[in-house]
């Protein structure tokens, strides 16, 4: 894996399917450069979010039934290069 293809080969095809739904919903919104520079700065946190995810994922489960969707974005952003691959596909709608 190199630094260039931020990590994507390690994810599969659901979650780049949910990293464009994402991406899709910020950018329909208008919060392209906002999200943009907010995710340039906590990229080097992005392993640290998901294992704060996953110590909410308790709590979550009380309020949402059932929180596939939240256990996806915890699994994706344990990847290295998971923010990345996020922010190409924000560029790509700027």
């Amino acid at each position: 894996m190199t630094a260039r293809d931020g990590g994507e080969a390690a994810l599969t095809a659901d979650d780049r399917a949910m990293l464009d739904e994402l991406a899709d919903a910020i950018a329909a919104r208008r919060l392209t450069s906002a999200a943009i520079f907010f995710l340039e700065s906590i990229q080097p946190l992005g392993y640290l979010g998901s294992q704060l995810m996953l110590g909410l994922r308790p709590l979550v489960s009380i309020v949402w039934p059932s929180p596939l969707r939240w256990d996806q974005v915890q699994r994706v952003l344990e990847q290295r290069g998971s923010i990345e691959a996020l922010l190409r596909r924000l560029e790509a709608r700027a």
